[in-house]
C-alpha cells in the first residue's frame, strides 16, 4: 500500500455567493446568507476563523472597510450560509462584500476579490403599484399585450436600470417583458408553479436596453402581472415606471389559442400563433396604440417573493435525423429525450400553417407515437402540439413562448419546401442548477444509465420536482424524495429546494396535513406517509449536502406538524394505520402490507426528525420523537419480522426498506440480507417499484453486498434498469420497469441507482454535514477497469477516481480546503477489505494490490 500527496501553496477565498447565487439581483431577504469556498493547494488547510465586510460603496471595500457590517474575526470553520449581521439593508440597493480567513495555525490570509449582491423589493408596499389583470386566465386565447412609452431625462446619464416583473404561478410561461423591441432576460418559463396565495418576481438589469429619449416597454402575459422599472441617473435621481392605468392593452393578438391555459393537468401543452395578426412594432417607441384599450388593475396574491433562480435554455440540441413523409410532413429525431421547446426557421406564403406535434417514441412505420405523452385516463386527448401561421416573409423564426413539451421526436406538418437539420433546433429548459458534478466508469451500460438518469432529473427539475415533463408536470412529493439524494449529488439544488419548500409550507393546512402534490390545486390532501416523507427526508439530505441549519430551522414547524398528523393513527401496537394510498408504485409485489409500509416510513421520518431536533438544540423534541420512533420500530419487528429472516411478504421492497431504514435488529440483519439476496438471485431481476428502487442498492451496499448491487445495476433483463437501454435504447429513465408504454421520462425509479454510482462506484459521500468530513470508499467490482466521480460541494470540488493497472488499483482523491476525508482504499473485489487513511485537503494518490473475489 502506498500513499503520496502533491500540493503547492496558495490560499484565497473564491466563489463568493449570496443566497446560493453568484452576484444575485433582487434578494428579498433582510439577512441574506453568505458563502464562499477557499482556493488552497496548501495541504491540510482548515479554516480557523473568518472576517466578512459589507459596504455600500465599492471604494469602501477597496479600503477594507465595511460601513454596513464588519463581522470582525469570528472563530469558526463555517463558510456556508453565514447570516448577514449588519445594519438594515434597503430595498433595490447594491451592496459589495468580501471575506478573509485564517488557517488552522492562525495565519491570516489575503482578502477575497469583492463580490456584490443587490436587494429587491422586500414588501408589497415597495412596488408602488398594483397588479395588471388577466381577465380570463382559463380562456384559450388569454395572452394580453400591455405597453407604455416613457422618456428618459435629457440632462443626466443612465447609471443603471432594473426591471422587476412578478406573476402568479403557471406550469407554462406566464409572461415575457420587452424593452425597445428586445426581450428582457434569458428566462423561458417564469415564474413557474406556485400556490395560489404566492406570486414570484424576477429582477433584470436592463441598463443596456434603454436608449436616449423616448423608450417603450411591453409585456405579454397569461397571468396576473406586476411591473416596476427603476432608472437611476448619474446625478443620483431616479425615474420609476410602474404598471398602472397609464398603460395600454391589446386583448386579442396573434395568439389565437392556448391549449388548456388554466390550472388543469394539461396546461402549457400547446399554442396557436398567427403571425399575420402580430402588432408589428408594438414594443417600440412610436407605435400607434390609439386603438388599444386600457389596462385593468387587480388585486394579487397574499405573498410576493423573489425568484432568484431562472428557468432558461441550458443547451441547444441539433437533430440527428430528419425523415420525410411526403406532403410537407417530416419527423425530426433529436437523439435525446428532453423537456423544452423548439426554434424553427421557415419561409413561405402568408397563411401557410405549420403544425408541430411532440412525442417520446416512434411507431413501427417511423411516424410519431404520442401514447406515452398523453394522460390516457382523461376524457380528452392530450396531444402536445403548436401551430404557426406564416406572415409571408422570406425568412421567419418561430419559437413557442407559452408552451413547453417533453419530447425526443417532433412531427413538422405543412412545412413549405424541404425541412433540413439546420432549420430546427431543440432548446433544453430547466432551472439554472447545472454545476460540474460528474460520474463515469468503464462500463458503457452504466454510463448510459447515468446519462439517462441525469437527463430525467434535468427534464423534471422545472420550478418544482415534476413527475414527468409530458402528462402531469406536478410536484408529487413521493416522486421527489425518490431521487432527491441523486439530485443533490448532481446539481446545485439549494435555491431550487428553498423555493419548493416554500410551496410546501404554503400548501400545508391548519391541521398539519400536507397534500401529496405541491403546489396543490386543492386536491390530493390524502394521508400517505411514504409520499409526504419528502417533507423530512429532503431537509435532512439538504443539511448533509450544504450544512445549512437555517433551512432546517425555517421548515422545522412544517415537518413537526406534518408528522404529528399521523400520531393519532398509531395503534396500540405501534403500527401506523390508514396512511398509505399509492404504495410501491409500479412495483410487481402487490401484497405488501400497507401498515408495514406506513410504519417503516414513519419510523424513518421520526428518526430523522429526532436528529434534526438535536441539530437545532431542541432536546425535548429530540427525545420525544426518538421514543416514538423506537415504539414504531418495536411494533414493526413484532408484527412483520418473520422467523425465516424476512419482512412482511418477503418481497424485495419489504426487505430492502427494513435494511435501508434501520428497522432490522442487529442480530437479524444477516438473515434479512440473505433473504433479499436469495430473492434477487432466484428471480435474476428486481420486483421493486419506486419505493423499493430508491432503497434496494443502498440496502445491499450498506450491508456489505455491493457485489449483488453491481449485478443488479448491470442487469439487462426486464425488471432492471439496463432493460430500458437494451430493449429501447432509452436516453431517459422510464416510469415502469416493464416496458415503454408509460412515461419515458420519469426520474423516480433511477434516483437510488444514480446515488449509488457516486457513493459506491466512485465512492464519494458526506460523512458530516456540508462535506466537512468526506467518506471516500469505492467499490471495485470484477471486470470494471475504472470509475471516477466529482461532486461540487459548498467547500469546493470533491474528486475520486480509480483504475486498474494489472493487479494494482490506483486511487486518486482530491479534497477541498476546509475539509477532511477518510479514504478507504480497497484491496478486494467483494468490497470487504479496506485500509483507511485520514487525510486533509489536497490531492492524494493511493495504490493497492487487489485480491480476487471469493465466492458468496
Amino acid at each position: 500500500m502506498q500513499q503520496t500527496n502533491s500540493a503547492t501553496r496558495s490560499c484565497v477565498p473564491i466563489n463568493l455567493r449570496c443566497e446560493y447565487r453568484t452576484a444575485p439581483l433582487g434578494i428579498d431577504k433582510p439577512q441574506p446568507k453568505l458563502s464562499w469556498e477557499t482556493a488552497c493547494t496548501e495541504p491540510g488547510f482548515m479554516q480557523k476563523a473568518y472576517r466578512i465586510i459589507v459596504a455600500s460603496r465599492p471604494s469602501y471595500i477597496e479600503d477594507d472597510m465595511g460601513d454596513l457590517w464588519d463581522s470582525g474575526q469570528v472563530e469558526s470553520s463555517e463558510q456556508n450560509a453565514v447570516r448577514y449581521g449588519g445594519s438594515a439593508l434597503k430595498p433595490t440597493t447594491r451592496y459589495w462584500w468580501k471575506v478573509k480567513v485564517w488557517n488552522e495555525l492562525g495565519r491570516e490570509l489575503d482578502w477575497s476579490e469583492a463580490a456584490l449582491f443587490e436587494t429587491g423589493l422586500f414588501k408589497f408596499e415597495d412596488w408602488g403599484c398594483g397588479w395588471l389583470n388577466a381577465e380570463y386566465p382559463n380562456s384559450p386565447t388569454a395572452v394580453y399585450y400591455e405597453r407604455r412609452a416613457f422618456e428618459l431625462k435629457q440632462d443626466a446619464r443612465v447609471a443603471s436600470a432594473r426591471a422587476y416583473i412578478g406573476a402568479t404561478g403557471s406550469k407554462a410561461n406566464a409572461y415575457e417583458v420587452r424593452i425597445n423591441g428586445r426581450k428582457v432576460g434569458e428566462d423561458l418559463l417564469s415564474p413557474g408553479q406556485t400556490h395560489f396565495r404566492r406570486g414570484l418576481y424576477r429582477t433584470h438589469d436592463v441598463t443596456e436596453l434603454l436608449a436616449d429619449g423616448v423608450n417603450a416597454v411591453g409585456i405579454m402575459h397569461t397571468r396576473k402581472v406586476i411591473f416596476r422599472l427603476d432608472v437611476r441617473y448619474d446625478d443620483g435621481t431616479v425615474d420609476t415606471i410602474v404598471g398602472d392605468h397609464t398603460w395600454k392593452r391589446l386583448k386579442k393578438g396573434p395568439y389565437t389559442a392556448l391549449r388548456y391555459a388554466g390550472g388543469s393537468i394539461s396546461e402549457g401543452k400547446g399554442e396557436t400563433y398567427d403571425a399575420r395578426l402580430e402588432p408589428v412594432g408594438w414594443d417600440l417607441p412610436g407605435y400607434d396604440d390609439a386603438a388599444w384599450g386600457g389596462t385593468i388593475p387587480d388585486s394579487g396574491p397574499l405573498l410576493l417573493t423573489a425568484q432568484l433562480e431562472p428557468i432558461l435554455c441550458t443547451a441547444e440540441i441539433k437533430p440527428v435525423s430528419v425523415a420525410g413523409f411526403g406532403a410537407g410532413k417530416f419527423v425530426v429525431d433529436f437523439g435525446q429525450n428532453l423537456f423544452g421547446t423548439l426554434s424553427l426557421a421557415v419561409g413561405g406564403p402568408a397563411g401557410t400553417r405549420v403544425a408541430l406535434r411532440y412525442a417520446e417514441r416512434l411507431g413501427p412505420d417511423g411516424s410519431i407515437d404520442t401514447g406515452s405523452v398523453e394522460a390516457g385516463w382523461l376524457a380528452e386527448g392530450q396531444t402536445h402540439y403548436d401551430e404557426y401561421t406564416l406572415r409571408g416573409e422570406t425568412e421567419e423564426t418561430y419559437q413557442p413562448r407559452f408552451s413547453c413539451h417533453g419530447f425526443r421526436y417532433v412531427e413538422v406538418a405543412g412545412y413549405p419546401g424541404t425541412l433540413t437539420a439546420d432549420r430546427i433546433v431543440a432548446k433544453v429548459v430547466h432551472n439554472d442548477l447545472l454545476n460540474d458534478s460528474a460520474f463515469s466508469c468503464g462500463n458503457e451500460l452504466l454510463n448510459r444509465l447515468h446519462h439517462g438518469a441525469v437527463w430525467s432529473f434535468r427534464s423534471n427539475l422545472v420550478s418544482v420536482p415534476m413527475d414527468c415533463p409530458t402528462r402531469e408536470r406536478q410536484g408529487w412529493l413521493g416522486d421527489a424524495h425518490c431521487h432527491s439524494e441523486a439530485d443533490l449529488l448532481n446539481f446545485d439544488m439549494a435555491a431550487f429546494y428553498e423555493k419548493w419548500f416554500d410551496d410546501i409550507a404554503d400548501c400545508q393546512l391548519d391541521n398539519g396535513i400536507i397534500p401529496l402534490i405541491c403546489p396543490s390545486e386543492g386536491h390530493e390532501y390524502a394521508l400517505d406517509i411514504p409520499w409526504v416523507s419528502a417533507v423530512v427526508f429532503i431537509p435532512w439530505e439538504y443539511y448533509m449536502a450544504y450544512g445549512d441549519k437555517a433551512f432546517l430551522s425555517k421548515h422545522y414547524a412544517t415537518m413537526k406538524r406534518c408528522l404529528d398528523v399521523f400520531k393519532s393513527r398509531l395503534d396500540r401496537d405501534g403500527l401506523l394505520q390508514g396512511s398509505v394510498l399509492f404504495g410501491d408504485w409500479f412495483g410487481q409485489s402487490k401484497d405488501i402490507s400497507k401498515p408495514y409500509l406506513a410504519s417503516a416510513y414513519y419510523y424513518r421520518c421520526l428518526t430523522l426528525f429526532s436528529k434534526i431536533a438535536g441539530v437545532l438544540g431542541y432536546r425535548a423534541d429530540a427525545a420525544a420523537y426518538a421514543e416514538r420512533a423506537s415504539r414504531v420500530r418495536d411494533g414493526v419487528n413484532a408484527a412483520y419480522l418473520k422467523p425465516n429472516g424476512s419482512y412482511d411478504n418477503d418481497s424485495q421492497t419489504a426487505n430492502a426498506l427494513a435494511l435501508h431504514f434501520g428497522v432490522v435488529p442487529e442480530a437479524h440483519k444477516e438473515r434479512v440480507l440473505s433473504s433479499l439476496v436469495a430473492d434477487i438471485r432466484s428471480r435474476q431481476t428486481m420486483t421493486v417499484g419506486c419505493l423499493g428502487a430508491e432503497a434496494i442498492l443502498a440496502a445491499l451496499a450498506d450491508n456489505g453486498r455491493n457485489d449483488v448491487a453491481y449485478a443488479l445495476a448491470t442487469n439487462t433483463r426486464q425488471g432492471g434498469w439496463g432493460y430500458w437501454i437494451e430493449k429501447y435504447g432509452a436516453t431517459t429513465a422510464f416510469e415502469s420497469f416493464a416496458d415503454d408504454r408509460s412515461s419515458n421520462n420519469h426520474a423516480f425509479l433511477v434516483g437510488g441507482l444514480d446515488a449509488w454510482f457516486y457513493k459506491h462506484l466512485a465512492g464519494i459521500s458526506p460523512a458530516k454535514p456540508g462535506y466537512e468530513e468526506i467518506a471516500i470508499k469505492p467499490f471495485v467490482p470484477p471486470g470494471l477497469t475504472h470509475a471516477s466521480g466529482q461532486v461540487r460541494t459548498v467547500r469546493g470540488l470533491v474528486k475520486a477516481s480509480w483504475q486498474r493497472k494489472g493487479a494494482e488499483i490506483e486511487l486518486e482523491v482530491e479534497v477541498p480546503a476546509n475539509a477532511t476525508a477518510n479514504v478507504h482504499v480497497p484491496s478486494d473485489e467483494r468490497g470487504e477489505r479496506y485500509t483507511i487513511y485520514a487525510v486533509g485537503s489536497g490531492r492524494h494518490r493511493f495504490t493497492s494490490i487487489m485480491a480476487a473475489q471469493g465466492g458468496d
